[in-house]
């Protein structure tokens, strides 16, 4: 039997620098490493690249709190864009199974002490 992803809560990583920015959510891209330092030499690449999120995306992330399972977020979407974010369980999940293969967010459930 499978575990049903609407009732795992969402944590963000450390690892993830990001902030806000009027009333967006921007992940921030340090490129520090040495291969990064040398590339940059070379090609006019800039030291910090930014990845913005839109209007629903941000209200995502913020609401992602460590407490809160999809399933919840999800209500919480709805109520604040109705039917912008139909369907919203599908495109949930997919948003937050992308955030959690970039390493952004993790997850646990309900209960658990990761």
């Amino acid at each position: 039997m499978k575990d049903n992803f609407l009732l795992y809560v969402p944590k963000k990583s450390e690892k993830v620098n990001w902030e806000k920015r009027g009333d967006k959510v921007m992940f921030l891209f340090y490129h520090d490493k040495l291969i990064e330092k040398m590339v940059r030499l070379f090609v006019k690449k800039p030291r910090v690249t930014t990845l913005e999120l839109d209007d629903i995306g941000t209200a995502v992330w913020e609401l992602i709190d460590g407490e809160k399972n999809v399933y919840e977020i999800g209500q919480q979407l709805k109520e604040r864009f109705g039917e912008r974010v139909e369907p919203l369980y599908e495109r949930l999940s997919l948003f937050m199974r992308y955030l959690n293969r970039r390493g952004w967010i993790y997850f646990s459930k309900k209960g658990d002490t990761k």
